[in-house]
């Protein structure tokens, strides 16, 4: 995915060893969204391979 970030034009892509699961266990924050809009959506659903 951070391949694909970098060809989409974002610049500062690290790549989490462990995933999201790491981060979670340990104890660091994330950011859910609820008021995405239905392009934003679709284009994350492309970028995760699940659309």
């Amino acid at each position: 995915m951070a391949r694909d970030l970098r060809k989409l034009g974002f610049k500062d892509v690290k790549i989490l060893k462990g995933g999201l699961g790491a981060w979670t266990n340990a104890g660091l924050p994330i950011e859910t969204r609820t008021d995405m809009s239905p392009v934003g959506a679709e284009l994350y659903k492309a970028l995760l391979g699940t659309s």
